[in-house]
């Protein structure tokens, strides 16, 4: 045997080993990922109170293309605010969150889906758990997170979520489910518990949108630009948008918006909007 074909042999051997150490490192990311959500999942919810049920779907839904939107009058969707007889007692346990990272401010939780995470806001470096984990570790599967920018009471009229789309479902990976119109419909609201309230938004549009930095480019405190910011969402028309017609989201409303990336397209952003419905107090 040629040097060449033996030096072909022995780099196509290294290249197989290094393919096995990835997918082996990969898996055992994964494996580590979800048991240390399992692991922040117990510790937040309270002994007297029950995890969310998940769904874990095999494989995507298909697409649907985006329906036709009639131009509706601009009504404010109405917030119920719901106050308890008793003071209200978060479901979530917050102190014991804080022990792990004082930067936990909130919970989302979408119920029927796996979407049951801290919400984390550093507070000088908006990039900072991109590439960190709740516990403060650099490290995948990151967190879900907001920047600085916003407040951390949801009062402001739009607050960014952000979270990766990892392939084993972890973090923001199965919003792209929300693709499909009828899983929209059946999987519509969106909590996020606060230490002393919680707030129910209703889903009302699923958007690809473009990679731009959304509230550095819109200046939520201004009427018109809170405007401009609907119309770039009610006029969408990529096919793998969806808008549902009701409720209609105004720029008296509040709202959220779920941010994540594309796989195969670096600069667009897949978008899962909601507005505020009920407040629980």
């Amino acid at each position: 045997m040629s040097k060449k074909s033996k030096a072909l042999i022995a780099s196509g051997l290294l290249l197989v080993a290094m393919g096995a150490g990835y997918l082996s490192y990969t898996v055992a990311s994964s494996a580590r990922a979800k048991q240390s959500i399992k692991d922040l999942q117990s510790i937040a919810y309270r002994e007297t109170t029950t995890a969310p049920v998940t769904e874990a779907p095999v494989t995507e839904p298909p697409t649907t293309e985006a329906p036709e939107t009639v131009p509706q009058p601009e009504t404010t969707a109405p917030v119920v605010t719901t106050k308890e007889k008793d003071p209200y007692v978060s479901p979530i346990d917050f102190e014991a969150l804080w022990e792990i990272n004082p930067d936990i401010y909130a919970w989302i939780e979408i119920p029927g889906t796996d979407v049951s995470y801290p919400i984390l806001q550093h507070p000088t470096d908006n990039d900072y758990y991109l590439t960190h984990t709740p516990e403060g570790v650099e490290d995948a599967p990151a967190s879900i997170f907001t920047h600085n920018v916003n407040s951390k009471d949801f009062t402001d009229f739009n607050t960014l979520i952000y979270g990766h789309k990892w392939n084993d479902g972890t973090m923001f990976g199965k919003l792209h489910y929300y693709r499909d119109e009828q899983y929209l419909k059946e999987h519509q609201m969106i909590r996020i518990y606060l230490p002393d309230r919680e707030l129910r938004y209703t889903i009302f549009a699923t958007v690809v949108y473009d990679d731009r930095l959304i509230t550095s480019y819109y200046d939520f405190t201004d009427t018109e630009s809170c405007r401009a910011f609907l119309r770039s969402i009610y006029g969408n028309r990529d096919m793998n948008t969806i808008i549902l017609l009701e409720p209609r989201a105004t720029v008296d409303d509040r709202l959220i918006t779920l941010s994540t990336c594309i796989k195969w397209q670096e600069h667009n952003r897949y978008l899962v909007v909601a507005v505020l419905t009920n407040e629980i107090t």
